[in-house]
């Protein structure tokens, strides 16, 4: 009981506890009702995630700071010229839904490429502390590549973004993410790196300790990765009932 009161007593608690709701509830309604509400507010559903996320980093320093705004912008750098182009994902272009755009990318698709290169490369981090940099990068984008997988009939049958002479995109469009999940994984496995260095150097702690310490945030980096997974799969249950 102590234990479950102190959970709520904390802002991280709170913050798993909106992470969930906010998963299941719009999983459960796009499950048993009518989406097109529900699909209109993905953009303030991912920033809220992110938000929450993000608010139990530690530490939230210039260092970190910098890390994300460099995904944020080479995700949004990257979409650009694909959708200007169409010549790194394929041939696509995004519609209205995901809210106002920057040279028709919607801002909320660079929150995307942040959120899942955080996720990712924290999780690999933590479960992979001691594999070399190179395996940790490969393994941070390949679980991109595999969410944007599960993400893509969603998207596609909601309409948030469509292929050009295609319902789902080429194996083209899989490669050029694992790319460049591989360059966003490496920007925040180096800031873990960076961080981690400091910590030594301050506390003289051992590398297992070390990364406790800096993924201590992995619940709620877990409860992020499987509420979304939830959510997309009791999506997928809604449009097989349509």
């Amino acid at each position: 009981m102590p234990q479950i009161s102190g959970f709520l007593a904390s802002w991280r608690g709170w913050a798993i506890i909106v992470v969930i709701v906010l998963h299941s509830v719009g999983g459960i309604c796009m499950a048993l009702g009518d989406p097109i509400g529900l699909v209109l507010l993905t953009p303030a559903h991912l920033c809220i995630t992110t938000f929450m996320l993000f608010s139990v980093h530690p530490p939230l320093n210039r260092e970190f700071y910098k890390a994300a705004f460099l995904t944020f912008m080479f995700g949004m750098f990257i979409e650009i010229i694909g959708v200007r182009t169409g010549n790194i994902f394929g041939e696509y272009h995004y519609t209205s839904l995901l809210g106002p755009r920057i040279l028709g990318v919607p801002i909320v698709i660079g929150t995307n490429w942040l959120l899942l290169s955080y996720c990712f490369s924290a999780l690999v981090l933590w479960w992979r502390p001691s594999s070399r940099f190179l395996y940790q990068v490969v393994l941070g984008a390949t679980c991109m590549v595999l969410m944007d997988v599960i993400i893509e009939p969603f998207a596609v049958h909601y309409g948030l973004w469509i292929w050009k002479g295609r319902v789902l995109p080429s194996i083209v469009n899989y490669i050029a993410w694992f790319f460049g999940g591989c360059i966003v994984t490496s920007i925040w496995l180096r800031f873990w790196k960076m961080t981690a260095n400091q910590q030594i150097s301050s506390s003289k702690s051992t590398e297992v300790d070390r990364n406790v310490d800096l993924i201590r945030n992995n619940d709620i980096l877990l409860v992020t990765i499987l509420s979304l997974l939830v959510f997309l799969i009791l999506s997928s249950v809604g449009i097989s009932l349509s």
